[in-house]
């Protein structure tokens, strides 16, 4: 005689069935709990943004401004770190010594980045986990408004009249200014000498004190110099005006054609972070670059806010190490 199963039995030895196949193939259940990462309780003490430049310069204004909401948003202090030198070198190198456990962020520039030079001990791609684009920024070509020099027609012409004695400042040897300059005199024909100094703000300095003819200078940095009659702006790096930059700052490109150089700044962490960690710093920077008080903050200083994924980041540093490489080549420079 056959007895008819209970369905209930039938569908609890089904599921023990499943589940020991599961289990045999490797497959945790729903309700089984992990060992979780350290990213899941990201973050637990504060935070540390390094910035490789002194205070007062142009990326050191918009980091501290970021800091602040980054810090409101994650519920921990993000403290500014300055670690100046080596046009940016320096202080990503120190960011890259710390642990790669998601409590060290570092500011990114195109000089420590994509131009760094030969004697630096990191690989500026395969050693970073890209996070955000934070800004892309304008250079202002500044000069001594002492001097009888009211163009970059003027400029060109006093440098070629007396080849040798005009120079400019820079935030280091192989900066982003720096590389303005030897731009600059590739398309110009020129030969103005770069004189380092050791950030934006000593560089600024130089050339108020006459130390120096010229700068070339973010926009950030700039600006304030410029409406104080402490400096007189001759022309913009940019082919095409950011928001922002005044009407009466003309592209260099209107003398030089083909001059055309807008910058970036990002954050990124060591490489090896947490993917979690990365993702999740990368939609807060991005969340507080959309902020309308934090726009307008970072817009005052005459840089544009400008987020990304960190893929996109990725993409664009490439792209922008093999469009310099083919200046630096073509400008006959070398960086040690």
């Amino acid at each position: 005689m056959t007895h008819s199963q209970n369905p209930a039995q039938g569908l609890r030895r089904r599921d023990a069935l499943l589940a020991a196949l599961a289990s045999a193939a490797g497959i945790a259940a729903p309700t089984v709990a992990f060992a979780a990462g350290p990213e899941a309780n990201w973050p637990n003490r504060p935070l540390r943004l390094v910035v490789p430049f002194p205070p007062g310069g142009g990326s050191d204004t918009v980091a501290r401004i970021l800091s602040t909401v980054l810090a409101e948003r994650l519920g921990q202090p993000v403290v500014i770190d300055n670690k100046p030198g080596g046009a940016g070198t320096v202080g990503v190198s120190y960011a890259l010594a710390q642990p790669a456990d998601g409590y060290t962020i570092v500011w990114c520039t195109p000089a420590a980045q994509y131009l760094a030079p030969k004697s630096v001990r990191y690989d500026p791609i395969a050693d970073f986990a890209p996070v955000s684009q934070t800004v892309a920024a304008t250079y202002i070509l500044l000069v001594d408004p002492k001097l009888n020099i009211h163009s970059v027609a003027d400029l060109v012409a006093a440098s070629k009249a007396k080849p040798g004695t005009i120079n400019y400042a820079t935030a280091g040897t192989g900066g982003q200014g720096h590389l303005m300059g030897a731009y600059f005199n590739l398309l110009a024909g020129t030969d103005m000498t770069m004189v380092p100094f050791t950030g934006e703000a000593p560089a600024l300095m130089g050339t108020i004190g006459g130390q120096v003819h010229a700068t070339f200078i973010s926009s950030a940095a700039a600006l304030p110099q410029v409406k104080a009659g402490k400096l007189r702006a001759i022309g913009m790096s940019s082919a095409t005006r950011l928001p922002g930059i005044p009407e009466d700052i003309p592209p260099i490109a209107a003398t030089l054609p083909g001059y055309d150089v807008t910058a970036i700044n990002y954050v990124a962490m060591r490489a090896g972070t947490p993917k979690p960690i990365v993702d999740r710093l990368s939609k807060l920077v991005n969340e507080a670059l959309e902020t309308p008080s934090v726009r307008d903050r970072i817009a005052a200083v005459g840089v544009v806010p400008v987020g990304s994924t960190p893929e996109e980041l990725g993409r664009r540093v490439a792209v922008e190490r093999v469009k310099w490489a083919d200046i630096l080549r073509k400008a006959n420079i070398v960086l040690e």
